[in-house]
């Protein structure tokens, strides 16, 4: 990247991570131009694209830093945790939380922006980027697995649980909301948490 010195990279990749996630999370990624992000940091499309080649890697890259964030908030707040299936339930409800008040992940899943991204961009890139803070080689799960009382011995089966609950945000707008069911569907998903977790334990 010839022209910038060390800290003009770091200066503009940083602006281009703030300014996509505020224009990603208020107008989506397809509403979101290159230009827009180039006025929003100041930069030409040419200078774009010595940091990113495309405004959907841009959006992984955010997605990444997302998800450690979230990763690093949740251990801080595990630490308090008194047993593994209060760990547990911790973990399920902050990542359904994220996953309904993060525009970004709100977006993704309920908008369907994760189509356009596999649409866009080669298949080894979504997944190498795109995945949720609970990963099979996380060692909170192999925490779980490794527990006497805890049912599921798979931490690959873990992930896709979590994999499969973070899809069920979209419901509240898709079938709770057009019927004035906001309320119902917060009762829901405690049921949900409570099913699940007790579940995944021996009595």
């Amino acid at each position: 990247m010839s022209g910038f010195t060390d800290e003009e990279r770091d200066r503009i990749r940083e602006a281009l991570y703030e300014a996509g996630r505020e224009l990603f999370a208020r107008f989506g990624l397809e509403r979101t131009r290159i230009a827009d992000l180039t006025e929003a940091v100041g930069i030409g499309t040419s200078t774009f694209y010595q940091f990113f080649d495309s405004k959907e890697a841009l959006y992984l890259a955010i997605l990444a830093r997302e998800r450690e964030r979230v990763a690093e908030e949740l251990e801080a707040e595990l630490e308090g945790a008194p047993d593994v299936q209060s760990e547990v339930r911790l973990t399920v409800e902050g990542f359904l939380e994220e996953l309904s008040t993060n525009p970004l992940y709100y977006r993704l899943l309920v908008e369907d922006e994760l189509r356009a991204l596999h649409e866009t961009l080669p298949e080894a890139a979504v997944e190498d980027h795109f995945r949720t803070a609970i990963e099979a080689d996380d060692p909170r799960i192999r925490r779980w697995v490794e527990d006497p009382s805890f049912r599921v011995d798979d931490p690959a089966r873990v992930q896709g649980l979590f994999r499969l609950l973070g899809f069920t945000v979209a419901a509240r707008e898709e079938l709770f909301e057009p019927a004035g069911a906001e309320a119902l569907y917060e009762e829901s998903q405690d049921l949900l948490v409570d099913v699940v977790v007790d579940g995944l334990f021996e009595d």
